[in-house]
């Protein structure tokens, strides 16, 4: 375990070099530059980087590059930064709790591309279609938000991060002047439906995204919202135009590819027989009659069940999480199994049980109906797990009801 721990820390003190190198050569003098020098010779562009294969990169990625050769400036704007904790249980805490600060920074071009390069991800640039005065307006803002005391945000995936505050930037500028482009995706497609177009090679990442995001993310998304994701940004922006005084000109000037693309996707799997699988283990150990297998065999279920009931509570309620919140997940994960684990081991049977076993199947029956109902959407995985529940519940349901009768009888 210790050197385990010596790795894990190694791996952690060279990931923070690295990150250091490539940000640290514009971070020494970023402050004196003045990038409102020589305006008529800057370009201010989008750039969207493609999906990667990395959990972290998944969704792709959105920054703002300033260019003006007269200064020798080539600059991107980046939003999705955050500090590196000494401790790392810390980190990971602060992480979990929704409380890990984001922050705006800003790196040399050379050294944002070099990542991008290696990954084979790939990287386009749109060039805004700017006057002097709104490149002088979008340099102001970005320097207002690069005072050492606007830099930090709280990150919210859905709503702000690094490509919502590109959207933000140019609604601040333009005003009621800009006219987004209508995709036709608007309206149409929940929070939930829209990532699961990206996690369809990562079936187990999906499923754990599922469980742990509530009904807050079952709403369907209006055009603004889509531009939480990089390629929707990329999209509606191809595509809108600015309207002043009567005259209209395209958001986007010109456009390039910096780094070619590169498909790269996991094979898809199925792991929805896995699921199937233990509802199917239940029920042979019910009908072959191995009472004392079943009940080891529930008591597992039950207890990892259990654990994921506790963990979900703990996201809704002892978190900064707006998205892990009303987490309708928890009317079959609930934590309260752990009482009919406690009355297997025991082999207690009292009215407490059954009143315990008539209110746990009446919970489990109302997520049933709520498969069809509820705002909340399920994934796939878990369906057969809640069949597995019932048929739990209901075998110690009769069982219960049987020795209480016959505690009777002989009493």
């Amino acid at each position: 375990m210790e050197i385990s721990l010596q790795k894990m820390q190694k791996k952690f003190l060279i990931f923070k070099i690295t990150f250091l190198l490539i940000f640290f050569p514009f971070w020494a003098f970023s402050n004196s530059l003045n990038l409102s020098e020589n305006n008529e010779s800057t370009e201010i562009s989008v750039l969207t980087c493609d999906p990667g294969t990395e959990i972290y990169s998944l969704f792709g990625h959105s920054a703002l590059r300033i260019k003006n050769p007269k200064n020798g400036h080539d600059l991107v704007v980046n939003w999705g930064l955050f500090e590196f904790s000494e401790n790392q249980f810390q980190f990971g805490y602060d992480f979990a709790k929704g409380r890990l600060k984001y922050y705006m920074g800003i790196q040399l071009m050379s050294n944002f591309i070099v990542e991008y390069r290696r990954a084979k991800r790939g990287v386009r640039e749109q060039v805004l279609n700017l006057s002097n005065q709104e490149k002088y307006q979008i340099i102001q803002l970005l320097e207002e938000n690069y005072k050492p005391e606007n830099r930090k945000y709280r990150y919210e995936f859905f709503y702000d991060n690094c490509s919502s505050r590109l959207r933000d930037i140019i609604k601040k500028v333009f005003k009621e002047n800009i006219n987004f482009y209508q995709s036709p995706k608007s309206n149409k497609f929940t929070f939930r439906e829209t990532i699961h177009q990206y996690l369809e090679s990562f079936p187990w990442l999906k499923l754990g995204i599922d469980l742990v995001l509530g009904k807050k993310i079952d709403v369907l998304i209006n055009n603004e919202n889509l531009m939480f994701l990089p390629l929707n940004v990329e999209q509606i922006f191809d595509q809108s135009f600015i309207k002043k005084n009567g005259a209209k000109k395209n958001l986007i000037k010109s456009k390039n590819i910096l780094v070619e693309s590169f498909e790269n996707k996991n094979k898809l799997s199925n792991i929805g027989l896995y699921s199937w699988t233990l509802l199917a283990i239940t029920l042979l150990l019910i009908v072959f009659k191995f009472d004392k297998v079943l009940g080891v065999w529930s008591s597992l279920n039950l207890f990892i069940i259990g654990l994921l009931g506790v963990f979900l509570v703990f996201m809704w309620i002892g978190t900064d999480h707006n998205a892990t919140k009303i987490n309708f997940n928890l009317l079959w994960a609930s934590p309260f199994h752990f009482i009919l684990i406690y009355c297997l081991i025991k082999g207690s049977w009292t009215n407490f049980t059954y009143l315990y076993l008539i209110l746990s199947l009446i919970l489990i029956f109302t997520t049933i109906l709520f498969w069809f109902t509820l705002t909340q959407e399920f994934n796939s995985f878990v369906k057969p797990i809640i069949l597995e529940l019932v048929i739990i519940y209901y075998y110690y349901f009769k069982k219960c009801s049987f020795q209480i009768n016959l505690g009777k009888t002989n009493g």
